[in-house]
């Protein structure tokens, strides 16, 4: 009988064919085999290798179908992968796998299931505009079928990270996807709540990084490892208080709050020009003209477009009708 694995994947499928000789190698053999395609299945994630990771996780599956490290490993290579097959492969593989204390087993399939809660979803924001085709005889029941699928789904998604973090408490991969997850869900505040919880951890991460950096006698590869811990840190911290701020200005109605969150993020990194955009944007909404002016100009300097560029255009329109309205307000 072929394995449970080969018959979803057609590539353990000739795996499993091309190595008849595997019932014959004795059981050091097949885990010295095993160790190696763990080891370069690993390295290959670890570069975003995912179609040579998959592979390796393959054809060690092909000794042994149940090996669990291979068997997470290929979901977290299909997860990557991002298909709409990859993602149902990662679900079937990770779904039969144990947890066993491994908090990465639950986080990598609250990801997939996340992954395949959005696709639902943005199915049935398609099949409910027209975009999408289907033959259902009623479209907008259709519609809510497939935005039901997806609800359950990050519902699945959520319980899955919360046992995740579980087991691995303030690790910031699950936080981040417990922000994500909740805010598809609509729980605004409870997302917030999970991004401030990520920001205090990668804020104390980054400030022990960089007593590190003070140490004497630091090899070239020790500092460099550690400015590579703070910049991915430090953008973390960046894409959690931009999410923050979109929820808080789209969602939530709270510009002000919004602003602060931006603010934050120029704390961290001042010269992304974007920011200072937004920041202006928010402020004009808010009435305060001369910090909207400020923003601009700070965008302006560092954004570096023609003048002719639109977004370039945009910014001077604001700006002046801050002036204008500050020179109404003067009046």
């Amino acid at each position: 009988m072929m394995p449970r694995l080969a018959r979803l994947l057609p590539g353990l499928a000739l795996l499993v064919l091309a190595s008849g000789c595997a019932s014959k190698m004795s059981t050091e053999e097949r885990e010295k085999r095993l160790e190696i395609y763990r080891e370069t299945c690993g390295a290959y994630l670890a570069m975003g290798e995912w179609e040579r990771a998959e592979d390796q996780a393959l054809r060690g599956l092909a000794l042994d179908e149940d090996e669990p490290q291979l068997r997470l490993y290929l979901g977290r290579a299909l997860l990557n992968q991002g298909t709409p097959d990859a993602i149902e492969k990662a679900e079937f593989t990770l779904e039969a796998l144990d947890t066993d204390g491994d908090f990465r087993v639950p986080m990598t399939l609250a990801a997939v299931k996340e992954r395949k809660g959005v696709a639902y979803t943005e199915a049935a924001a398609a099949v409910r505009s027209g975009e999408r085709a289907t033959p259902a005889a009623d479209p907008e029941a259709r519609a809510q079928d497939l935005e039901r699928t997806g609800r359950r789904a990050l519902e699945s998604a959520l319980e899955l990270f919360e046992e995740a973090l579980e087991l691995q408490p303030n690790d910031t991969e699950v936080l981040n996807g417990l922000v994500r997850v909740t805010a598809l869900l609509g729980r605004y505040e409870d997302s917030l709540a999970w991004g401030q919880a990520v920001v205090s951890i990668t804020t104390s991460d980054r400030l022990f990084w960089r007593n590190q950096l003070e140490r004497p006698n630091l090899s070239p590869q020790e500092e460099e490892r550690m400015w590579a811990n703070i910049r991915r840190l430090r953008e973390t911290e960046t894409s959690v208080h931009l999410h923050a701020a979109s929820l808080l200005n789209t969602k939530l109605d709270r510009p002000a709050d919004a602003v602060r969150e931006l603010d934050a993020v120029v704390a961290v990194d001042p010269d992304v020009p974007e920011i200072h955009s937004r920041r202006a944007q928010l402020l004009y909404r808010l009435e305060r003209y001369e910090e909207a002016i400020a923003a601009i100009d700070e965008y302006l300097r560092l954004s570096g477009l023609p003048f002719e560029d639109p977004d370039v255009q945009r910014a001077y329109r604001i700006r002046r009708d801050c002036e204008s309205a500050l020179v109404r307000a003067g009046e």
